[in-house]
Protein backbone atom coordinates (compact mmCIF):
# COMPACT_ATOMS: atom_id res chain seq x y z
CA UNK A 1 0.00 0.00 0.00
CA UNK A 2 2.95 2.44 0.78
CA UNK A 3 4.74 1.96 -2.00
CA UNK A 4 1.73 2.21 -4.23
CA UNK A 5 0.83 5.91 -2.75
CA UNK A 6 4.44 6.67 -3.33
CA UNK A 7 3.89 5.79 -7.41
CA UNK A 8 0.41 7.66 -6.85
CA UNK A 9 1.52 10.47 -5.32
CA UNK A 10 4.78 10.61 -7.67
CA UNK A 11 2.45 10.17 -10.90
CA UNK A 12 -0.18 12.56 -9.77
CA UNK A 13 2.85 15.50 -8.62
CA UNK A 14 1.70 15.80 -5.26
CA UNK A 15 3.17 17.67 -2.25
CA UNK A 16 3.78 13.89 -0.91
CA UNK A 17 4.98 12.59 -4.27
CA UNK A 18 7.34 15.62 -4.54
CA UNK A 19 8.66 14.76 -0.98
CA UNK A 20 9.18 11.12 -1.39
CA UNK A 21 11.30 12.51 -4.86
CA UNK A 22 13.39 14.67 -2.67
CA UNK A 23 13.91 12.30 -0.22
CA UNK A 24 15.08 9.53 -2.74
CA UNK A 25 17.31 12.47 -3.99
CA UNK A 26 18.83 12.88 -0.37
CA UNK A 27 19.83 9.56 0.05
CA UNK A 28 21.34 9.60 -3.13
CA UNK A 29 23.19 12.14 -2.47
CA UNK A 30 23.90 12.22 1.44
CA UNK A 31 22.66 8.75 2.70
CA UNK A 32 24.50 5.68 2.42
CA UNK A 33 24.39 5.44 -1.69
CA UNK A 34 26.09 8.54 -1.57
CA UNK A 35 28.84 6.92 -0.11
CA UNK A 36 29.06 3.85 -2.31
CA UNK A 37 29.58 6.63 -5.13
CA UNK A 38 32.24 8.22 -3.22
CA UNK A 39 34.01 4.43 -2.60
CA UNK A 40 33.38 3.55 -6.05
CA UNK A 41 34.99 6.96 -7.39
CA UNK A 42 38.16 6.18 -4.85
CA UNK A 43 38.08 2.84 -6.08
CA UNK A 44 38.07 4.32 -9.78
CA UNK A 45 41.17 6.55 -9.13
CA UNK A 46 43.11 4.33 -7.27
CA UNK A 47 42.98 1.70 -10.69
CA UNK A 48 42.80 4.71 -13.08
CA UNK A 49 46.59 6.20 -11.56
CA UNK A 50 47.96 2.75 -10.87
CA UNK A 51 47.88 1.91 -14.59
CA UNK A 52 47.99 5.25 -16.11
CA UNK A 53 50.87 5.42 -17.38
CA UNK A 54 51.23 1.76 -18.26
CA UNK A 55 51.21 0.34 -22.19
CA UNK A 56 48.15 -1.60 -22.75
CA UNK A 57 45.68 -0.06 -20.72
CA UNK A 58 43.35 2.23 -22.59
CA UNK A 59 40.21 -0.28 -21.65
CA UNK A 60 40.34 -0.07 -18.27
CA UNK A 61 41.19 3.42 -17.98
CA UNK A 62 38.12 4.71 -20.57
CA UNK A 63 36.29 2.46 -17.78
CA UNK A 64 37.18 3.80 -14.87
CA UNK A 65 37.28 7.92 -16.39
CA UNK A 66 33.63 6.60 -17.78
CA UNK A 67 32.50 5.22 -14.52
CA UNK A 68 33.83 8.29 -12.05
CA UNK A 69 32.26 10.59 -14.85
CA UNK A 70 28.58 8.94 -14.34
CA UNK A 71 28.81 9.27 -11.02
CA UNK A 72 30.20 13.22 -11.11
CA UNK A 73 27.59 13.96 -13.38
CA UNK A 74 24.65 13.34 -10.84
CA UNK A 75 27.20 14.95 -8.06
CA UNK A 76 27.40 18.15 -10.02
CA UNK A 77 23.15 18.04 -10.36
CA UNK A 78 23.23 17.42 -6.80
CA UNK A 79 25.33 20.46 -5.61
CA UNK A 80 24.32 22.48 -8.71
CA UNK A 81 23.28 25.32 -6.40
CA UNK A 82 25.90 25.47 -4.59
CA UNK A 83 28.41 26.45 -8.13
CA UNK A 84 28.59 30.01 -7.86
CA UNK A 85 31.40 32.51 -8.11
CA UNK A 86 33.56 33.56 -6.87
CA UNK A 87 34.67 29.68 -5.91
CA UNK A 88 33.93 28.11 -8.70
CA UNK A 89 35.81 30.45 -10.56
CA UNK A 90 38.78 27.94 -10.98
CA UNK A 91 36.06 24.84 -12.40
CA UNK A 92 34.79 27.87 -15.01
CA UNK A 93 38.00 28.85 -16.66
CA UNK A 94 38.33 25.20 -16.45
CA UNK A 95 35.60 24.73 -19.18
CA UNK A 96 35.92 27.95 -20.91
CA UNK A 97 39.44 26.11 -22.13
CA UNK A 98 37.10 23.30 -23.57
CA UNK A 99 35.32 26.05 -25.26
CA UNK A 100 38.49 27.96 -26.31
CA UNK A 101 39.82 24.45 -28.09
CA UNK A 102 36.66 24.07 -29.80
CA UNK A 103 37.04 27.43 -31.12
CA UNK A 104 40.31 26.56 -32.03
CA UNK A 105 39.46 23.56 -33.86
CA UNK A 106 36.77 25.40 -35.67
CA UNK A 107 38.53 28.81 -36.89
CA UNK A 108 42.28 28.60 -36.24
CA UNK A 109 43.51 24.98 -36.96
CA UNK A 110 46.76 24.51 -38.50
CA UNK A 111 46.26 20.47 -38.88
CA UNK A 112 43.05 20.18 -38.68
CA UNK A 113 43.53 16.10 -38.96
CA UNK A 114 45.60 15.88 -36.33
CA UNK A 115 43.96 18.54 -33.97
CA UNK A 116 40.55 16.76 -34.59
CA UNK A 117 42.18 13.62 -33.46
CA UNK A 118 43.11 14.86 -30.38
CA UNK A 119 39.83 16.84 -29.84
CA UNK A 120 38.15 13.58 -29.70
CA UNK A 121 40.43 11.24 -28.04
CA UNK A 122 42.72 13.20 -25.37
CA UNK A 123 40.27 16.09 -24.67
CA UNK A 124 37.49 13.81 -24.46
CA UNK A 125 38.96 11.40 -21.65
CA UNK A 126 40.28 15.08 -20.37
CA UNK A 127 36.57 16.47 -20.10
CA UNK A 128 35.52 13.36 -18.22
CA UNK A 129 38.31 13.28 -15.78
CA UNK A 130 36.87 16.92 -15.42
CA UNK A 131 32.77 15.67 -14.41
CA UNK A 132 34.96 12.83 -12.35
CA UNK A 133 36.97 14.95 -10.17
CA UNK A 134 34.82 17.88 -10.20
CA UNK A 135 31.95 15.90 -8.83
CA UNK A 136 34.22 13.87 -6.28
CA UNK A 137 35.62 17.02 -4.97
CA UNK A 138 31.94 18.35 -4.03
CA UNK A 139 31.20 14.86 -2.52
CA UNK A 140 34.27 14.11 -0.59
CA UNK A 141 34.16 16.76 2.66
CA UNK A 142 30.32 16.47 2.48
CA UNK A 143 30.97 13.23 3.42
CA UNK A 144 31.01 11.51 7.23
CA UNK A 145 34.74 11.61 8.78
CA UNK A 146 34.87 7.80 8.70
CA UNK A 147 34.30 7.91 5.20
CA UNK A 148 36.92 10.61 4.25
CA UNK A 149 39.40 8.56 5.92
CA UNK A 150 38.37 5.69 4.29
CA UNK A 151 38.52 6.78 0.94
CA UNK A 152 41.79 8.61 1.36
CA UNK A 153 43.52 5.41 2.32
CA UNK A 154 41.83 3.94 -0.73
CA UNK A 155 42.97 6.88 -3.00
CA UNK A 156 46.67 7.78 -1.50
CA UNK A 157 46.95 3.75 -2.17
CA UNK A 158 46.39 4.97 -5.74
CA UNK A 159 49.20 7.47 -5.67
CA UNK A 160 51.54 5.39 -5.01
CA UNK A 161 51.12 2.48 -6.76
CA UNK A 162 52.72 4.03 -10.15
CA UNK A 163 56.08 3.78 -7.52
CA UNK A 164 55.17 0.63 -6.24
CA UNK A 165 54.74 -1.03 -9.51
CA UNK A 166 58.16 0.26 -10.27
CA UNK A 167 59.45 -1.26 -7.23
CA UNK A 168 57.99 -4.60 -7.37
CA UNK A 169 59.49 -4.68 -11.44
CA UNK A 170 62.66 -4.29 -9.81
CA UNK A 171 62.28 -7.03 -7.39
CA UNK A 172 61.23 -8.83 -10.09
CA UNK A 173 63.87 -8.37 -12.81
CA UNK A 174 66.64 -8.96 -9.69
CA UNK A 175 64.77 -12.15 -9.09
CA UNK A 176 65.15 -13.12 -12.42
CA UNK A 177 69.31 -12.07 -13.08
CA UNK A 178 69.84 -13.99 -9.87
CA UNK A 179 68.02 -17.25 -9.94
CA UNK A 180 67.47 -17.51 -13.88
CA UNK A 181 64.11 -17.17 -13.45
CA UNK A 182 61.94 -15.68 -16.75
CA UNK A 183 59.95 -12.94 -15.98
CA UNK A 184 57.00 -11.91 -18.44
CA UNK A 185 58.27 -9.33 -20.83
CA UNK A 186 55.28 -6.50 -19.27
CA UNK A 187 57.02 -6.60 -16.21
CA UNK A 188 60.36 -6.13 -17.43
CA UNK A 189 62.59 -2.43 -17.07
CA UNK A 190 63.56 -1.32 -20.16
CA UNK A 191 66.18 1.39 -21.76
CA UNK A 192 65.08 3.81 -23.79
CA UNK A 193 65.48 2.40 -27.35
CA UNK A 194 64.72 2.91 -31.59
CA UNK A 195 62.24 1.72 -32.08
CA UNK A 196 60.66 1.01 -27.92
CA UNK A 197 60.10 -1.35 -26.36
CA UNK A 198 56.04 -1.90 -26.64
CA UNK A 199 56.53 -2.03 -22.36
CA UNK A 200 58.78 0.51 -22.29
CA UNK A 201 57.79 3.27 -19.41
CA UNK A 202 59.42 6.78 -20.07
CA UNK A 203 61.03 8.83 -17.55
CA UNK A 204 58.90 11.27 -17.84
CA UNK A 205 56.00 8.87 -17.05
CA UNK A 206 57.97 8.27 -13.44
CA UNK A 207 58.04 12.07 -13.15
CA UNK A 208 54.74 12.69 -13.66
CA UNK A 209 52.89 10.91 -11.77
CA UNK A 210 55.86 10.40 -8.88
CA UNK A 211 56.87 13.87 -8.34
CA UNK A 212 53.28 15.24 -7.33
CA UNK A 213 52.89 12.19 -4.84
CA UNK A 214 56.73 13.22 -3.46
CA UNK A 215 55.15 16.61 -2.42
CA UNK A 216 51.87 15.56 -1.35
CA UNK A 217 53.68 12.91 0.96
CA UNK A 218 55.81 15.66 2.59
CA UNK A 219 52.83 17.76 2.82
CA UNK A 220 51.32 15.63 4.65
CA UNK A 221 54.16 15.09 7.08
CA UNK A 222 54.42 19.01 7.76
CA UNK A 223 50.92 19.68 8.86
CA UNK A 224 50.52 16.20 10.58
CA UNK A 225 53.81 17.08 12.81
CA UNK A 226 52.53 21.06 12.97
CA UNK A 227 49.51 19.87 14.61
CA UNK A 228 51.22 17.80 16.99
CA UNK A 229 51.79 14.32 15.38
CA UNK A 230 55.21 13.02 15.98
CA UNK A 231 55.21 9.13 15.96
CA UNK A 232 52.52 7.80 13.89
CA UNK A 233 52.14 4.68 11.16
CA UNK A 234 50.67 7.25 8.78
CA UNK A 235 53.87 9.20 9.06
CA UNK A 236 56.14 6.51 8.85
CA UNK A 237 54.24 5.33 5.45
CA UNK A 238 54.48 8.87 4.28
CA UNK A 239 58.32 9.09 5.14
CA UNK A 240 58.33 5.37 2.92
CA UNK A 241 56.85 6.92 -0.03
CA UNK A 242 59.60 9.48 0.15
CA UNK A 243 62.39 7.16 0.18
CA UNK A 244 60.94 5.09 -2.31
CA UNK A 245 60.17 8.11 -4.93
CA UNK A 246 63.70 9.19 -4.82
CA UNK A 247 64.81 5.94 -4.93
CA UNK A 248 63.01 5.21 -8.16
CA UNK A 249 64.60 8.62 -9.49
CA UNK A 250 68.07 7.92 -8.73
CA UNK A 251 67.78 3.90 -10.54
CA UNK A 252 66.21 5.92 -13.24
CA UNK A 253 68.13 8.49 -13.68
CA UNK A 254 66.00 11.50 -13.28
CA UNK A 255 67.23 14.52 -13.02
CA UNK A 256 64.31 16.21 -13.04
CA UNK A 257 63.10 14.31 -10.23
CA UNK A 258 66.72 15.07 -8.08
CA UNK A 259 65.86 18.64 -8.46
CA UNK A 260 62.32 19.29 -7.73
CA UNK A 261 62.65 16.47 -5.28
CA UNK A 262 65.34 18.92 -3.73
CA UNK A 263 63.33 21.93 -3.99
CA UNK A 264 60.88 20.03 -2.47
CA UNK A 265 62.55 19.21 0.42
CA UNK A 266 64.41 22.70 0.74
CA UNK A 267 60.81 24.21 0.82
CA UNK A 268 60.09 21.72 4.01
CA UNK A 269 62.88 22.34 6.09
CA UNK A 270 62.47 25.88 5.50
CA UNK A 271 58.34 25.14 6.60
CA UNK A 272 59.43 23.17 9.49
CA UNK A 273 62.38 25.67 10.93
CA UNK A 274 60.01 29.12 10.41
CA UNK A 275 56.85 27.28 12.31
CA UNK A 276 57.88 24.81 14.37
CA UNK A 277 61.35 25.35 15.24
CA UNK A 278 60.14 27.37 18.54
CA UNK A 279 57.92 24.57 19.63
CA UNK A 280 59.39 22.06 19.23
CA UNK A 281 62.70 22.25 18.50
CA UNK A 282 64.36 18.92 19.25
CA UNK A 283 61.54 17.20 17.01
CA UNK A 284 61.88 19.34 14.41
CA UNK A 285 65.75 18.78 14.18
CA UNK A 286 65.11 15.30 13.88
CA UNK A 287 62.61 15.15 11.57
CA UNK A 288 64.86 17.33 9.21
CA UNK A 289 67.57 15.10 9.45
CA UNK A 290 65.64 12.03 8.76
CA UNK A 291 64.50 13.87 5.56
CA UNK A 292 67.49 15.06 4.83
CA UNK A 293 69.39 11.82 5.14
CA UNK A 294 66.65 9.99 2.96
CA UNK A 295 66.99 12.30 0.31
CA UNK A 296 70.35 13.50 0.97
CA UNK A 297 72.01 10.14 0.07
CA UNK A 298 70.07 9.85 -3.83
CA UNK A 299 70.58 13.48 -4.58
CA UNK A 300 74.32 13.54 -3.79
CA UNK A 301 75.17 9.82 -5.79
CA UNK A 302 72.79 11.50 -9.18
CA UNK A 303 75.10 14.53 -8.88
CA UNK A 304 78.25 12.50 -8.41
CA UNK A 305 77.37 9.69 -11.34
CA UNK A 306 76.36 12.84 -13.93
CA UNK A 307 79.20 14.61 -14.90
CA UNK A 308 76.17 17.14 -17.26
CA UNK A 309 75.77 18.89 -13.75
CA UNK A 310 79.32 20.19 -13.48
CA UNK A 311 78.98 21.59 -17.55
CA UNK A 312 75.74 23.12 -16.48
CA UNK A 313 76.17 26.44 -16.75
CA UNK A 314 78.95 26.55 -19.55
CA UNK A 315 76.83 24.24 -21.54
CA UNK A 316 74.25 27.31 -21.28
CA UNK A 317 76.36 30.00 -22.31
CA UNK A 318 76.35 28.28 -25.72
CA UNK A 319 72.94 26.84 -25.67
CA UNK A 320 70.93 30.39 -25.10
CA UNK A 321 72.91 31.86 -28.30
CA UNK A 322 70.13 30.01 -31.07
CA UNK A 323 71.23 32.36 -33.67
CA UNK A 324 74.93 31.87 -33.70
CA UNK A 325 74.88 28.05 -32.94
CA UNK A 326 71.97 26.62 -35.05
CA UNK A 327 72.85 22.86 -34.36
CA UNK A 328 70.28 22.89 -32.14
CA UNK A 329 67.69 22.33 -34.98
CA UNK A 330 69.05 18.55 -35.79
CA UNK A 331 72.39 18.08 -33.59
CA UNK A 332 72.31 14.76 -35.04
CA UNK A 333 73.21 15.63 -38.18
CA UNK A 334 74.32 19.26 -37.52
CA UNK A 335 76.93 17.98 -34.40
CA UNK A 336 77.16 19.64 -31.37
CA UNK A 337 79.32 22.94 -30.40
CA UNK A 338 82.22 23.14 -27.68
CA UNK A 339 81.18 25.01 -24.50
CA UNK A 340 84.10 27.40 -23.07
CA UNK A 341 85.74 24.52 -21.23
CA UNK A 342 86.47 23.06 -24.61
CA UNK A 343 84.63 19.92 -24.26
CA UNK A 344 81.56 18.88 -26.48
CA UNK A 345 78.50 20.19 -24.68
CA UNK A 346 76.40 17.98 -22.82
CA UNK A 347 73.12 17.03 -25.37
CA UNK A 348 70.88 16.92 -22.42
CA UNK A 349 71.72 20.83 -21.18
CA UNK A 350 72.05 21.78 -24.64
CA UNK A 351 68.98 20.65 -26.37
CA UNK A 352 66.81 21.42 -22.93
CA UNK A 353 67.87 25.18 -22.79
CA UNK A 354 67.83 25.92 -26.83
CA UNK A 355 64.90 24.85 -27.32
CA UNK A 356 63.61 26.04 -24.38
CA UNK A 357 64.73 29.54 -25.63
CA UNK A 358 63.55 28.99 -29.38
CA UNK A 359 60.12 27.70 -27.81
CA UNK A 360 59.54 30.91 -25.72
CA UNK A 361 59.85 33.10 -28.93
CA UNK A 362 57.89 30.80 -31.29
CA UNK A 363 54.78 31.58 -28.33
CA UNK A 364 55.28 35.11 -29.06
CA UNK A 365 55.64 34.72 -33.02
CA UNK A 366 52.19 32.50 -32.54
CA UNK A 367 49.99 33.47 -29.74
CA UNK A 368 47.15 31.82 -31.37
CA UNK A 369 48.75 28.42 -30.69
CA UNK A 370 48.98 25.16 -33.12
CA UNK A 371 46.53 23.17 -31.60
CA UNK A 372 47.93 20.33 -30.44
CA UNK A 373 48.42 19.19 -27.01
CA UNK A 374 51.54 16.88 -27.97
CA UNK A 375 54.15 17.22 -30.28
CA UNK A 376 53.21 21.36 -31.27
CA UNK A 377 57.13 22.40 -31.24
CA UNK A 378 58.38 19.74 -33.37
CA UNK A 379 54.90 20.70 -36.01
CA UNK A 380 56.18 24.27 -36.17
CA UNK A 381 59.48 23.79 -36.51
CA UNK A 382 58.65 21.42 -39.56
CA UNK A 383 57.48 24.15 -41.26
CA UNK A 384 60.01 26.92 -40.03
CA UNK A 385 62.96 24.69 -40.11
CA UNK A 386 62.47 21.87 -42.67
CA UNK A 387 64.59 19.18 -41.67
CA UNK A 388 64.97 19.74 -37.77
CA UNK A 389 64.78 17.08 -35.64
CA UNK A 390 62.76 18.66 -32.76
CA UNK A 391 60.38 17.17 -30.90
CA UNK A 392 59.30 19.01 -27.07
CA UNK A 393 60.75 21.97 -25.92
CA UNK A 394 61.26 20.39 -22.48
CA UNK A 395 59.43 22.46 -20.57
CA UNK A 396 55.43 21.35 -20.39
CA UNK A 397 54.20 24.90 -19.95
CA UNK A 398 56.11 25.92 -23.00
CA UNK A 399 54.89 22.98 -24.95
CA UNK A 400 51.13 23.60 -23.53
CA UNK A 401 51.52 27.24 -24.82
CA UNK A 402 52.52 26.26 -28.53
CA UNK A 403 49.84 24.03 -28.48
CA UNK A 404 46.57 25.74 -27.09
CA UNK A 405 47.82 29.38 -27.51
CA UNK A 406 48.49 32.20 -25.09
CA UNK A 407 44.51 32.53 -24.67
CA UNK A 408 44.49 28.65 -23.53
CA UNK A 409 47.25 28.90 -21.08
CA UNK A 410 45.83 31.97 -19.47
CA UNK A 411 42.49 29.80 -18.69
CA UNK A 412 44.79 27.08 -17.37
CA UNK A 413 46.90 29.24 -14.91
CA UNK A 414 43.87 31.17 -14.18
CA UNK A 415 42.18 28.02 -12.52
CA UNK A 416 45.25 26.89 -11.14
CA UNK A 417 46.50 30.16 -9.69
CA UNK A 418 43.05 30.80 -8.39
CA UNK A 419 42.80 27.33 -6.90
CA UNK A 420 45.76 27.81 -5.11
CA UNK A 421 45.26 30.88 -3.64
CA UNK A 422 41.69 29.39 -2.44
CA UNK A 423 43.49 26.28 -0.84
CA UNK A 424 46.06 28.71 0.75
CA UNK A 425 43.02 30.19 1.93
CA UNK A 426 41.38 27.35 3.35
CA UNK A 427 44.66 25.70 5.10
CA UNK A 428 45.12 29.36 6.68
CA UNK A 429 41.71 29.29 8.48
CA UNK A 430 42.21 28.75 12.05
CA UNK A 431 38.28 27.81 12.80
CA UNK A 432 38.36 24.59 10.41
CA UNK A 433 40.82 22.09 10.84
CA UNK A 434 42.96 21.12 7.48
CA UNK A 435 42.16 18.03 5.92
CA UNK A 436 44.35 15.80 3.94
CA UNK A 437 42.01 16.36 0.46
CA UNK A 438 42.70 20.44 1.02
CA UNK A 439 46.54 19.66 1.95
CA UNK A 440 46.75 17.03 -1.44
CA UNK A 441 45.21 19.64 -3.41
CA UNK A 442 47.19 22.52 -2.76
CA UNK A 443 49.93 20.21 -2.83
CA UNK A 444 50.00 18.43 -6.03
CA UNK A 445 48.60 22.06 -8.12
CA UNK A 446 51.92 23.36 -6.27
CA UNK A 447 54.26 20.57 -7.69
CA UNK A 448 52.62 20.52 -11.42
CA UNK A 449 53.31 24.59 -11.37
CA UNK A 450 57.16 23.73 -11.01
CA UNK A 451 57.58 20.60 -12.46
CA UNK A 452 55.53 21.54 -15.27
CA UNK A 453 58.74 24.20 -15.68
CA UNK A 454 61.30 22.18 -17.43
CA UNK A 455 59.72 18.42 -18.18
CA UNK A 456 58.50 17.61 -21.44
CA UNK A 457 54.94 16.18 -20.06
CA UNK A 458 52.83 18.51 -22.09
CA UNK A 459 51.06 14.94 -23.26
CA UNK A 460 47.62 13.21 -22.99
CA UNK A 461 48.09 11.14 -19.97
CA UNK A 462 49.77 14.17 -18.31
CA UNK A 463 47.24 16.60 -19.66
CA UNK A 464 44.25 14.34 -18.57
CA UNK A 465 45.88 14.21 -14.79
CA UNK A 466 46.50 17.93 -15.01
CA UNK A 467 43.10 18.43 -15.87
CA UNK A 468 41.61 16.06 -13.03
CA UNK A 469 43.38 17.64 -10.41
CA UNK A 470 42.46 21.39 -11.35
CA UNK A 471 38.67 20.03 -11.37
CA UNK A 472 39.12 17.86 -8.31
CA UNK A 473 40.65 20.88 -6.48
CA UNK A 474 37.69 23.19 -7.82
CA UNK A 475 35.11 20.81 -6.08
CA UNK A 476 36.96 20.66 -3.18
CA UNK A 477 37.18 24.05 -2.65
CA UNK A 478 33.61 25.03 -3.15
CA UNK A 479 32.39 22.92 -0.74
CA UNK A 480 34.97 23.86 1.96
CA UNK A 481 34.43 27.68 1.62
CA UNK A 482 30.87 27.39 0.86
CA UNK A 483 29.69 24.83 3.28
CA UNK A 484 30.29 23.12 6.57
CA UNK A 485 32.27 20.14 6.62
CA UNK A 486 30.06 16.65 7.76
CA UNK A 487 31.88 16.09 11.86
CA UNK A 488 29.22 13.48 12.04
Amino acid sequence: MRIGRQLKGLLQGSTYGKAVTKNITSNLADGPIANIWVYTQAVCFAVLYAIWILPNTILVRNACLILGAVIGVYQIYYFRKQIKLPQALPIILLLALFGWMTLHLIFFSNNFAMQYEEYTSVWKRSFLALLFAFGFGLAILKSSPKVRQQTWIIFYLGLVMPTLIYLLKCALVWLGQAYAIEIAPYWGLYAPSTPPSPYYVAKTAYMGFCAPVLAIALGQIYFRFRDGVWLSMGNLFYMTTVAAIFFLFYKENIKNGMVYGFLFILIFIALIFIKNIKVSPLKSIVLVLVVILISGFFIFKNIQENPSWRTLFSDAKIAVQTTHFPNWQCGSVMGYPNNDLGQVVSVTNYERISWGVQAAKLVAQYPLGYGLIERSFRQRGNQLWPGSCLSQSHSGWLDLALGIGIPGILLIFGSLFSGLTRLQSALANPDKPPQVWLIMSFCVLFSFLLIWCTTEISQRVFFEELIFYLAFSSGVVIKFQQCPINKD
